[in-house]
C-alpha cells in the first residue's frame, strides 16, 4: 500500500465583534480555503488525504471557543455560513485549545501533517486558561514536529504578537474588505506550494525514513510563505529567477528598467512583450485598457511555468507615468500565484504587508 500524508488542516478565525463588517469577506475567504483544500484532494488524490477543523473564538457565544467543523474529510464539508461576530477576543485559549485537541490525535503518526491558519484582528483580552508563555512553549514544540503555522492579523501589532508566540509566517493585512479578502487569497497561495511539495515527496515512494520525512516538514513549514516582495535594486538574477520589467510596444528599452533588462538580463531591442533572456516585458505606453490586458497575458502566462519566478517591478509608474494605485490592483491575481513577486507599495495598495 502506497503510502499517503494525511494532512490536517486547522483554521482558527477570529469571530469578536470588531470583526463584523469583515463578517462577508472572511466567510468568502474560509470558503475560498475550502475550495483550495478540496481541490488538492482531488489533483493529490494518490498521495494526499485531506480533513478540516474550523475553529471560532469570541466571547459573545457559549461556549466561546467553537469547533464548527471537526477533523472532518475534506470532500464532506459543503459552503460554511455560521459565522456572527460579537463579543470579545479569547486567542490563547483557542489556539491552546485546539492546537491541543490536534495534537492528541495524530501524534502518534509519521505521515500526519498539521497545516494551522489563524486570523484575528484584535490583541488577546479575554482568555482564561492560556497565557503567551505556555502558547509559545507548545508552539515551539509542534515546530519542532513539522507542523505549519501562519498568522494572519490586522489592527494590532502583528509582528510583536507573532514575536511572542514564535510564529514565522506573518501577513498583516488592512482592516476592510480588500484586505481581508485579499489575506485569504494569499495564504491559500501559500497553502497550494505545501500540498504540491508534499506531493512530490510522497510520489517518491515509500524510500524515505520517518527522520527525512521530519525534516523536509519542517523545511516546508519555514518556507510556507515565500518571499514575495520584490527587492528594489535588483542587480542579478538566481537561475530561473525573471526580471518583469515596463516597456513599449516597439520594444525601444533605452532607460530605466528596460535599458537594465536589456543590458543585462537578456531583453531584447525590438520586442515589446513577453518573455526574452532572462526578462518579461509589460508595454505600459498605449493606455491603461491596453495595460490591463497585458498584465492579463503576464499573469498567465506565470501561472503557466510554476518553475520560473517573476519579479515585477514598480511598471508603468515611471516614465508611463501612472500611480501605483493605478498599477497595483491590475495585479490582484497575481496574489494567487506564489512565483510572482511585486513591489512593496504595490502590496500595500493590495491591502497586505509581508515585510514584518
Amino acid at each position: 500500500m502506497e503510502k499517503k500524508a494525511r494532512i490536517n488542516n486547522l483554521i482558527i478565525v477570529d469571530e469578536s465583534g470588531s470583526m463584523g463588517h469583515l463578517r462577508e469577506a472572511t466567510l468568502s475567504g474560509i470558503n475560498e480555503t475550502i475550495g483550495t483544500i478540496r481541490r488538492a484532494q482531488e489533483e493529490f488524490k494518490e498521495t494526499q488525504e485531506h480533513t478540516l477543523t474550523l475553529v471560532t473564538f469570541d466571547t459573545g457565544n457559549t461556549p466561546y471557543v467553537r469547533t464548527m467543523i471537526d477533523n472532518t474529510p475534506i470532500s464532506e464539508i459543503k459552503e460554511f455560513t455560521d459565522y456572527m461576530p460579537c463579543g470579545g477576543t479569547p486567542l490563547y485559549d483557542a489556539m491552546g485549545q485546539s492546537l491541543t485537541r490536534l495534537h492528541d490525535r495524530i501524534k502518534d503518526d509519521p505521515d500526519a501533517a498539521a497545516v494551522v491558519t489563524v486570523l484575528t484582528d484584535g490583541l488577546e483580552n479575554s482568555s482564561r486558561e492560556w497565557t503567551a508563555p505556555a502558547l509559545r512553549s507548545l508552539i515551539e514544540k509542534l515546530k519542532a514536529e513539522g507542523w505549519t503555522f501562519s498568522y494572519m492579523g490586522s489592527a494590532h501589532d502583528v509582528k510583536e504578537v507573532t514575536d511572542l508566540l514564535a510564529i514565522e509566517n506573518v501577513l498583516e493585512f488592512s482592516h476592510d474588505v480588500r484586505g481581508t479578502r485579499n489575506s485569504w487569497s494569499r495564504d491559500s497561495s501559500s497553502k497550494r506550494a505545501y500540498y504540491r511539495k508534499m506531493n512530490e515527496m510522497y510520489s517518491g515512494g515509500a524510500g524515505f525514513s520517518d527522520r527525512d520525512l521530519m525534516e523536509q516538514k519542517r523545511r516546508f513549514a519555514r518556507e510556507y510563505y515565500g518571499p514575495r516582495v520584490t527587492p528594489d535594486d535588483i542587480r542579478t538574477l538566481a537561475p530561473g529567477e525573471i526580471f518583469v520589467f515596463g516597456s513599449n510596444i516597439r520594444g525601444f528599452h533605452a532607460g530605466g528598467a528596460a535599458a537594465a533588462a536589456m543590458h543585462h538580463f537578456g531583453a531584447v531591442w525590438g520586442q515589446g512583450e513577453g518573455l526574452q533572456g532572462q526578462s518579461y516585458a509589460i508595454p505600459t505606453m498605449e493606455g491603461i485598457e491596453n495595460l490591463k490586458s497585458a498584465v492579463e497575458r503576464f499573469t498567465q502566462f506565470a501561472a503557466e511555468h510554476p518553475e520560473l519566478r517573476f519579479l515585477v517591478t514598480r511598471i508603468g509608474c515611471g516614465i508611463a507615468g501612472y500611480a501605483p494605485a493605478a498599477i497595483a490592483p491590475l495585479f490582484r491575481d497575481c496574489i494567487n500565484l506564489e512565483n510572482v513577486t511585486l513591489p512593496a507599495d504595490f502590496w500595500q495598495i493590495l491591502g497586505l504587508r509581508m515585510d514584518i
